[in-house]
C-alpha cells in the first residue's frame, strides 16, 4: 500500500509539474507573440511614416497621392485593432513592448505634422487645379486628418488595453509610467497638428456634406451628465471602494456604448448623407467634451482617495478597486476620443463650413483643451493607481 501511495503522489506531482509548465510556456508564447505583433505595427508605421514625409501635392497628383496615403493608414489602424481584439488574457509586459508602444506614439505624431505640411501643399495648387479635383483634395485631406486622428486612439487604447490586462505591472511601474507620459503628450501634440489641419482645409473650403445628431447627441449628453453627478457625488473609504468603483464601470460602459453606437451611425451616413451643421450641434459636442473633462477629474480624486486609504484596506479589496481604476480611466479615455473623432467627422459632412467656420474652430479649441486636460487626469489617475499597485505588491 506504501508503494502505491508513493507512486501516486510521484504521478501527482509530475502531472502538477507538467500542468504548471504548460501554464508558464503558454503566457511566455502570449508574450511573444504580442512583441511580435508590437515589432511589426511599429515596422508598418515607420514605412507610413516615411511615406508621408516624402510626400509633394501637385495639381496633377493630389487626389492620387492622399488616397494612398489614407490606404496605408486605414491598413495600419485596421492592424492596430486587431492586436487590441486579440488582447483576451493576461500578458507580461517587456521593456521591448513599451520602447514598441513609444515608438508607434512617436510615429502617430509625426505623421500628424507631416500633413500638416500636405494641407499647405494644397492652398498652392488652389489656383491651377480643376474646381472639382480642388474640391476633392480638400475632402480627401480632410478624412485623411481625420483617419490619422482614429489611429492615434487606437494606439492610445491599445496601450491602455495591454496596461489593464498586464501582470507584472509592479516590476515594470516606472517604465509603464514613462510610456504613459509620452502617450498623453504625444496625443495632444497628434490633436493640435489635426486641428491646424481642419483649420487650414476651413480657410479654403465652401461646402462640404454634414448631419445632424442633436437628438442622439442630447440623449448620451443627458446621460453623461447623470455620470457625472454620480462620480462627483462619490465618497470612497477602505470598505466600500471595489463595489462603488465596480458599479461604475458597468454605468461607465454603458454610455460608452452609446456613444460607441453614434459613432458607428456617423461614420457611416457620412458616406451618403449630407446636412447643413448648426450651432445646437456644435454645443452638443462642446458639452461633451467639458463632461468627459470632469469625468476625468473625478478619477482623478479617486485615486488620491485610494492611495490614502490603501495602509488600511484589505488586499482583495484594494486588488480590486486598483483594476477597476484602471479600467475606468482606460473607457474614459475612449469616450473622450471618440467625441473628438465626431466632431472631425461633422466637419468631413459639413456642406456649410464657410458660414460655420468661426464655431467650428471654437469648437474644436474647446475640444483640443479638454482632450488635454482629460489626459493629464486620466495620466495622473493611472500613475497614482499603478504606484500602489507596485507598492502593495498587488
Amino acid at each position: 500500500m506504501k508503494i502505491v501511495n508513493s507512486t501516486l503522489r510521484i504521478r501527482l506531482l509530475a502531472l502538477i509539474g507538467l500542468t504548471s509548465w504548460l501554464l508558464v510556456a503558454s503566457l511566455s508564447a502570449q508574450a511573444s507573440s504580442l512583441s511580435v505583433q508590437l515589432t511589426d505595427l511599429v515596422n508598418q508605421a515607420d514605412t507610413l511614416d516615411m511615406q508621408l514625409a516624402s510626400t509633394s501635392i501637385t495639381s496633377d497628383n493630389s487626389c492620387s497621392e492622399l488616397a494612398m496615403a489614407d490606404n496605408s493608414i486605414q491598413d495600419l489602424t485596421s492592424n492596430i485593432e486587431a492586436v487590441i481584439t486579440s488582447l483576451t488574457g493576461p500578458v507580461s509586459l517587456t521593456t521591448d513592448d513599451l520602447n514598441s508602444l513609444d515608438n508607434l506614439s512617436n510615429l502617430s505624431r509625426t505623421m500628424a505634422s507631416s500633413i500638416t505640411g500636405m494641407s499647405q501643399d494644397i492652398n498652392s495648387i488652389s489656383n491651377v487645379a480643376e474646381l472639382f479635383e480642388y474640391q476633392a483634395s480638400l475632402a480627401a485631406m480632410l478624412q485623411l486628418a481625420d483617419d490619422i486622428g482614429t489611429m492615434a486612439d487606437r494606439i492610445l487604447e491599445m496601450a491602455n488595453k495591454i496596461l489593464v490586462m498586464a501582470d507584472n505591472i509592479g516590476l515594470m511601474a516606472d517604465r509603464i509610467l514613462l510610456t504613459m507620459v509620452l502617450q498623453n503628450g504625444n496625443i495632444a501634440l497628434t490633436q493640435s497638428s489635426m486641428l491646424a489641419t481642419q483649420q487650414n482645409m476651413i480657410a479654403l473650403s465652401d461646402s462640404f456634406s454634414t448631419l445632424g445628431y442633436n437628438l442622439l447627441l442630447s440623449s448620451v449628453l443627458n446621460d453623461s451628465n447623470a455620470l457625472s453627478s454620480s462620480m462627483g457625488g462619490l465618497l470612497l473609504n477602505e470598505n466600500n471602494m471595489a463595489i462603488e468603483l465596480t458599479a461604475l464601470e458597468t454605468s461607465v460602459a454603458s454610455v460608452n456604448s452609446t456613444i460607441d453606437s453614434i459613432y458607428v451611425q456617423i461614420m457611416l451616413n457620412s458616406e451618403k448623407l449630407s446636412h447643413s451643421i448648426n450651432g445646437d450641434t456644435l454645443t452638443l459636442l462642446g458639452d461633451l467634451s467639458n463632461i468627459h473633462r470632469a469625468l476625468a477629474l473625478a478619477l482623478e480624486t479617486y485615486s488620491s482617495s485610494i492611495n490614502t486609504l490603501a495602509p488600511i484596506t484589505s488586499t482583495p479589496v484594494l486588488s480590486d478597486a486598483t483594476a477597476s481604476m484602471l479600467s475606468l480611466t482606460s473607457d474614459i479615455g475612449e469616450m473622450s476620443n471618440r467625441i473628438m473623432e465626431m466632431v472631425d467627422n461633422i466637419i468631413i459632412m459639413a456642406d456649410n463650413i464657410g458660414d460655420m467656420a468661426g464655431r467650428i474652430v471654437e469648437t474644436q479649441n474647446i475640444q483640443q483643451s479638454n482632450v488635454s486636460l482629460t489626459q493629464n487626469s486620466l495620466t495622473t489617475a493611472t500613475t497614482v493607481t499603478v504606484n500602489v499597485i507596485a507598492d502593495y505588491n498587488l
